[in-house]
Parts: structure tokens; C-alpha cells; sequence
């Protein structure tokens, strides 16, 4: 299923003390020196997962990293272990097939009314919600020292490339007031005047109506529709929302200003006149909790499918099966690999083998050959069977003879849960550290053809932290023969979208980020940023 994660941003997350934003295509390659911020990427994703699956604000271990991954919690986490600054984090995702999840389900077909106000009103909302072509997520997470934990300050959901809904916490994280960007281009729909008072009420504190209407330049000759919106709910009877938007929320609604997921707003409708007015109460009830906590359920719901593969992979003992109770971690030191060799579909076996053996592909020497084993007995000099039958994977040398991982190099080890993993269409987002551990650079120019084929072949989106350069050779090569037309035969073609180069540095203490621009001749628009590969020149002349 492919990603919708298009972008993260990182503000005062570990070495990220200015905000860098990295945006991620099917093939994103992070390169840079030791400690320059790579690792913390991919780190700030499963914080972020921890945040929106278990509240957990205060991370050490998480549930895709396993003992690759140990966070230290918050104030191991802020810059500069300051506990002054507060974290934030934003995850940007281009809607597609998969749209933001509803709350509750849709049951408007069921009613039966000739009120044209409830078909007008459902209808307003559809076009909003139609008009979302994609969101993101801002965590900005605080440390409260009257109580000795991190919560979140700060709760922003943003809709094509603007603010939309805001929830800001008090400064103990025990009360929180919500606002609502009225003027978001989702919401301007037609010529009109701005109703100012409304959108004072629905900005609380998050702007002053002048800078609201500052921001709201690029839709001169447009009108937001909240002013019918509210309109017509005040008109049966629905109480106009109060500044601040605080009885939305409801007392156990929030974690400091992180909205509990699953679960709609508590927007009040004491005095709803008639079965409309209440049907109306319940739609913008509805569509509010779709805009405001969606996102996040959407944003929860990918993380899930993220993959994470650490950048030390175990070598399974011997006679490895597959463990009774799953262990998504697993994927971090690259057993669930062997497992979903063992346990999936022989179509992903051979994939497999065919990466690992072929000339024209990874070229390791070995294939690989799956075998079920049944354990025999003799009984009164007739062998039976003893107990259930088992399956093994065994990587099979050019002349078919089997071995055990154990028994060849370690490199085979270290690449195969990188070929799982690019084979396997069940994730979406693959993070994976140092993918060229322990191999040939020949085989880690053949990593390049993995990538590409997972990602435009596969569906996958690929995250990489990684330092080889005969990896982005490749990558570059086939942007150059795609637009030669010189691509070998079975080659999807590969264009310059395809593919993101970020480099990492620190600078003064704190890191930046430099992507670099690919060309459709591939090669790099703009200089490679100081000690990118310098150690090559130096080395040759």
C-alpha cells in the first residue's frame, strides 16, 4: 500500500534546533557524517507513533525499534536537553485513494426529510471535506516541571499547506482552549463578507483577526462558509460556539491538547430544535471531529504500516522457526525477515531468491530454497512421523548445495531483510538503516535496483539512512538512461520525482539539511555540500 507520507519536519528534536524539513519521494536517501542527524529522522517517526498509539510522551523503547532503538525520554530527547524547549514535529500526507477517516458512519442516506437546509448543510460539508487534498500533523511536546512529565502544548492540523484546527494547552497541560481557522482555502468558497465576530470566536487564541486576515491574502474575492454554517445551526436553535471553543473538548477529552483518538468531539446541543436541528447538530459534530482528530487517526494508522530495520541484523541460530507470539519489532534486528520467508507466500520466497542470485540483480552467490522438515522415528523398526511438520529457509549455493545462515558470510545476513523488506508489499514506509552493511560495493549498487523496484514496482516508499556512495551512483544512473532511453530490458523508468538526496550536517551545534536537486541527465543541479564523498578526490588525485 503506498505511503502517504510525504514530508517531516523537526524542530528542537535532538540536534535539530532550527526547524528542518525533509520531503520524502519513493527513494529518499539521508547521507552524512556520523551523528549528523540521520538516525533521528527515522527516530522522530516512531516517536511520533508512540505519541498517537499509547500517549507515550516520555519514550525510551518503542514499538518498532526494539533494542536498536532506545529514545531516553523527553529530556533525552529536547535539544540540548533543555527542558525549556519544547519538541515539535509535523508529518505531512498527500491524500489518495485513502481518505481522512470518519468518526462515526455515514447515515445520511437514511434520513428522510424535505428541509432543503439539511441537504444544503450536508452538502456544505461535503464540498470542504472534497476539497482536502492533503493534511498534516504538528506535535509541539513540553515539559511541565510542577509535574515532572511531558505533555502536549500543542496540537496543530493543517489542510493544503494551511492551519485548519489548533488545540493549545495551558502551561501544566490541564486545560486546553481549541480554535479554528475559518479562513483555511478549504473553507472560502464564494464572494462575501467576513463575519469578524465569528472568526474572532473561532480563532480564540491561536491569531488576532487582522493576522488571520494577513494570512488570508491569496483568497481576495472569496468568502469562508462558516458564516453560513453557523447561521443555519443558530437558526435551530444549536448555541453559537464561545471564544476558545473549550466545551468542544469535553473535561476528558484531551492528554494536555492531544485529542484521544477514536472518539468524536463533545460539541454541545442542549437546546437543537426539532429531528433537524439535531441531525444538523450531530453532521457538524461529525465533520468537526473528522478535521480535527482524523488526521491524527490517519497519521497513527500509516505509522502502523512503517517499517523500521535497524542497522545491526541477527544472524537466526539455528533451526529457526517462527515464534508463536509476532513481535513488529522484529523487523529492527531483521528476523521478521526470516520469518515472513518461513510463514508468507512462495511468490515472496522466490522474489527473493531471485534478487539475492541473479547476475543482472544482487549477485550475492545464494538463493534461497524453503523445505519442510518432518522429524522421524523409529518404532519397532518402521519409521513414523513425530510431531508436526516445520519449515526452513536455506540459502542454496550455484551448485544447489543448502546451508545455514550461520555458514556464510555475514554480509548475506545483513542484506536479505533489505530484500524482504523491498520485496514485501505489506508495509508502506520502510526505514532502514544502512542498508549496505557488510557488502560489495557490486552488491550495493544492486541495492539501487531493490529500491526503485519496491518503490515503483511494489508500492513502497523507502527512508534511508545510509553513507554509499555506489548506492546513489546507481540511482543517478538510471535517471540518466531513462531519459536516454537507454534503461535495461524489465527497467521501470526512473525520473528525477523519484528520487530525494538530503544531506545532513551540523553546523554551530545545530543540524541542516541540503537536498539535492537530481536533473534528468542525473546529476546533481547544485554542488555536493562540504565532505560529501570528498574523501574520494583526495584519495584519487
Amino acid at each position: 500500500m503506498p505511503s502517504l507520507i510525504k514530508s517531516i519536519a523537526l524542530r528542537n528534536f535532538k540536534g535539530f534546533s532550527d526547524e528542518v524539513r525533509i520531503d520524502i519521494k519513493p527513494v529518499t536517501l539521508l547521507f552524512g557524517a556520523n551523528s549528523a542527524g540521520k538516525s533521528s529522522i527515522l527516530q522522530a517517526m516512531q516517536y511520533v507513533r508512540e505519541i498517537l498509539e499509547r500517549s507515550n510522551l516520555n519514550a525510551d523503547r518503542t514499538l518498532q525499534g526494539g533494542d536498536a532503538v532506545d529514545l531516553g525520554g523527553f529530556l533525552n530527547l529536547v535539544n540540548g536537553r533543555d527542558a525549556s524547549k519544547s519538541i515539535e514535529i509535523e508529518i505531512g500526507m498527500q491524500l489518495g485513494d485513502e481518505p481522512v477517516p470518519e468518526l462515526v458512519p455515514d447515515s445520511f442516506e437514511d434520513w428522510q426529510s424535505d428541509e432543503g437546509d439539511v441537504w444544503e448543510f450536508y452538502s456544505a460539508l461535503q464540498d470542504i471535506r472534497n476539497r482536502v487534498t492533503e493534511v498534516s500533523l504538528r506535535l509541539e511536546v513540553s515539559w511541565s516541571e510542577m509535574r515532572s512529565a511531558a505533555f502536549v502544548s500543542q496540537y496543530t492540523v493543517s489542510a493544503n499547506g494551511e492551519w485548519c484546527a489548533r488545540i493549545l494547552a495551558s502551561g501544566d497541560g490541564r486545560d486546553a482552549s481549541m480554535s479554528i481557522n475559518p479562513l483555511n482555502p478549504i473553507f472560502m468558497a464564494e464572494a462575501g463578507v467576513v463575519d469578524e465576530d465569528l472568526l474572532a470566536d473561532l480563532l480564540g487564541d491561536a491569531f488576532s483577526v487582522d493576522e488571520a486576515l494577513g494570512t488570508a491574502s491569496d483568497t481576495a474575492g472569496l468568502a469562508s462558509v462558516w458564516h453560513d454554517l453557523i447561521g443555519l445551526m443558530e437558526g435551530y436553535g444549536i448555541q453559537r460556539p464561545a471564544s476558545g471553543l473549550r466545551a468542544w473538548l469535553g473535561d476528558s477529552q484531551l492528554l494536555g491538547a492531544l485529542p484521544k483518538l477514536d472518539r468524536m468531539l463533545s460539541i454541545p446541543i442542549p437546546q437543537a430544535d426539532g429531528a433537524a436541528g439535531i441531525y444538523i447538530a450531530r453532521e457538524f459534530t461529525a465533520f468537526m471531529s473528522w478535521l480535527t482528530i482524523g488526521p491524527a487517526m490517519l497519521l497513527r494508522d500509516q505509522l502502523r504500516q512503517l517499517r523500521y530495520i535497524g542497522p545491526l541484523r541477527r544472524i537466526p541460530p539455528r533451526g529457526f522457526s517462527v515464534s508463536l507470539t509476532p513481535r513488529e519489532s522484529a523487523w529492527s534486528d531483521g528476523m521478521a525477515a526470516w520469518e515472513r520467508l518461513i510463514s508468507g507466500p512462495a511468490s515472496l520466497v522466490e522474489d527473493c531468491s531471485r534478487w539475492m542470485s541473479q547476475p543482472d540483480k544482487l549477485a550475492t552467490g545464494y538463493g534461497l530454497q524453503r523445505a519442510t522438515l518432518q522429524q522421524m522415528e523409529l518404532v519397532d523398526g518402521v519409521a513414523s512421523a513425530r510431531g508436526p511438520e516445520t519449515r526452513r529457509i536455506f540459502l542454496a549455493d550455484q551448485a544447489g548445495l543448502r546451508h545455514q545462515p550461520q555458514d556464510v558470510g555475514v554480509g548475506i545476513s545483513q542484506v536479505l531483510p533489505v530484500v524482504v523488506a523491498a520485496c514485501d508489499p505489506q508495509a508502506s514506509l520502510v526505514c532502514i538503516e544502512q542498508p549496505e552493511l557488510h557488502v560489495h560495493p557490486s552488491v550495493q549498487v544492486g541495492i539501487g535496483d531493490l529500491l526503485l523496484d519496491g518503490a515503483l514496482n511494489n508500492g513502497l516508499s523507502f527512508l534511508i539512512e545510509t553513507h554509499s556512495e555506489h548506492l546513489i551512483l546507481r540511482l543517478l544512473r538510471r535517471i540518466r538512461e531513462t531519459a536516454e532511453n537507454e534503461l535495461p530490458d524489465g527497467m521501470h523508468a526512473v525520473t528525477p520525482d523519484d528520487v530525494m538526496v538530503v544531506y545532513l550536517e551540523k553546523t554551530a551545534g545545530s543540524v541542516t539539511a541540503h537536498a539535492l536537486p537530481i536533473n534528468e541527465q542525473g546529476d546533481f543541479d547544485t554542488p555536493w555540500p562540504r565532505g560529501f564523498f570528498e574523501e574520494r578526490g583526495e584519495e584519487l588525485f
